[in-house]
């Protein structure tokens, strides 16, 4: 409430202002100012209610910055087009003025953001310190005494107050009923002393005779009880779910990219590989003339790469060795290498080797960004090797990615540094957004001619 009474002073401040400053220093004279007044009052409303519609104002949104950042900038979109929509609605639109509208739409944000973070921050800082209390709770436990802790703590910097503590006794793997009667009488008794909002429970799912004890004991408080999740069945209850209308079914994986995400990103390759093309299309003649006359045709070198679903497709690079290897062994390239030619030397230190490759995700083969594609010998070896290699594959394979931009890219002589390499693929392809592509494709311009570790 803190947080949205800010907010919402905020956002009526920046309308009421941009208002006396653009009609002052003008010239242009006062609208009604009571017309004014509903508009930010309004506007502040609409700002509030669609904040916390997306869950901005609850503990895990105030702890996203990310999510903070984004759901307020999406809200300030959605107040002036809500306003400039309803205004056509009720044909009231000669009544407001454009430019003092106009004007708060652009300082607003600027205005309202850094407001909101110092806000949230605050409240973070109270919350990490365990100073702010939002609700309380009675915690139930199975388990080795002392663990309550580690849980208290994670509770309370959640604004979770725990007011009391009972541990059920696990022996032999056996729990015995007189332990969950004590424990419960205990939470009754605190409950009788001081009120307190919660049950909540922390045991293992598969403990389902003691889980319906510990319910038809409790069933005389009234009081929701929340059963947390362990370790194996929060990973499966984090997927959305899925209502058949018969039973419930959580997504345990999830497709890399939706339709709609998969379009978005066909594009984004289309459209910024044609202008690399376009724009670089003299370099790479030029480059192509010089492989010509230092060793001869062909200029290309061509290798059997995988890609998405592991379809088979050949990847074309500027030849820059003396050797084309594209069999069931091909050795990396070392530091001091001697099949790399002179001048291939120059193309692989700059990076410009791979600009053919804008060709195969032109043709779908590739894409801009994803992660790297490996010579089939190297797919075969690595994915015996590393259990989650073959995950790479769900996505198409990138010109650049995630691994690369974070200092894994050239020879991996170290079993660590593929894995990593892994790593790191699988968290873009569960992570991908067009930002991150943006972000990844800039961040590779930056780091082509500084790149230490291709040779």
């Amino acid at each position: 409430m803190f947080l949205a009474t800010a907010d919402f002073l905020l956002g009526e401040t920046v309308l009421l202002a941009s208002n006396e400053v653009y009609h002052r220093h003008l010239g242009v004279n006062l609208p009604d100012i009571w017309e004014t007044i509903y508009l930010s009052v309004t506007a502040g409303i609409l700002l509030v209610a669609f904040i916390a519609a997306r869950g901005a104002y609850t503990v895990s949104g105030i702890l996203d910055d990310h999510r903070m950042i984004k759901t307020l900038s999406t809200g300030w979109l959605f107040v002036f087009f809500s306003i400039l929509w309803l205004a056509f609605l009720t044909k009231t639109t000669s009544t407001f003025s454009r430019g003092s509208l106009t004007l708060a739409f652009a300082v607003g944000f600027p205005i309202l953001l850094p407001g909101h973070i110092v806000l949230a921050r605050a409240l973070k800082r109270l919350l990490t310190a365990e100073r702010l209390v939002l609700r309380t709770a009675y915690l139930f436990y199975v388990g080795v005494p002392g663990i309550e802790q580690g849980i208290i703590g994670k509770l309370g910097q959640q604004g979770i107050a725990v007011c009391g503590v009972s541990n059920i006794e696990n022996r032999d793997g056996t729990i015995a009923a007189p332990s969950v009667r004590a424990a419960v009488a205990a939470a009754q008794a605190a409950f009788r002393n001081g009120q307190y909002e919660a049950v909540y429970l922390f045991c293992s799912w598969d403990q389902q005779t003691l889980i319906e004890r510990i319910l038809d004991e409790t069933s005389r408080l009234p009081l929701p009880i929340y059963l947390f999740a362990d370790a194996y069945t929060d990973k499966i209850l984090a997927g959305s779910p899925l209502h058949t209308g018969w039973q419930r079914a959580f997504e345990v994986q999830r497709a890399p990219l939706t339709p709609g995400e998969r379009l978005l990103k066909r594009l984004f390759d289309v459209a910024f590989a044609s202008l690399l093309l376009l724009f670089l299309f003299p370099l790479m003649a030029i480059v192509a003339c010089a492989i010509a006359i230092e060793s001869g045709r062909p200029v290309l070198f061509l290798q059997t790469r995988r890609g998405f679903c592991g379809k088979r497709f050949n990847i074309y690079k500027f030849r820059s060795m003396t050797v084309q290897e594209n069999g069931a062994e091909i050795r990396q390239a070392q530091r001091n290498d001697g099949r790399v030619t002179r001048l291939g030397r120059v193309l692989r230190r700059s990076n410009i080797d791979e600009l053919p490759q804008l060709f195969n995700v032109l043709r779908g083969e590739m894409s801009l960004v994803g992660p790297r594609p490996h010579a089939v010998a190297h797919d075969d070896s690595y994915s015996k090797i590393i259990a989650s290699y073959a995950y790479r594959h769900r996505v198409k394979p990138g010109l650049t990615g995630w691994a690369q931009i974070n200092g894994f890219r050239g020879e991996t002589r170290e079993l660590w540094r593929m894995e990593k390499r892994v790593e790191h693929d699988l968290w873009y392809i569960k992570s991908w957004s067009v930002r991150l592509d943006l972000k990844i494709v800039w961040t590779t311009a930056l780091l082509m001619l500084s790149d230490h570790d291709v040779y």
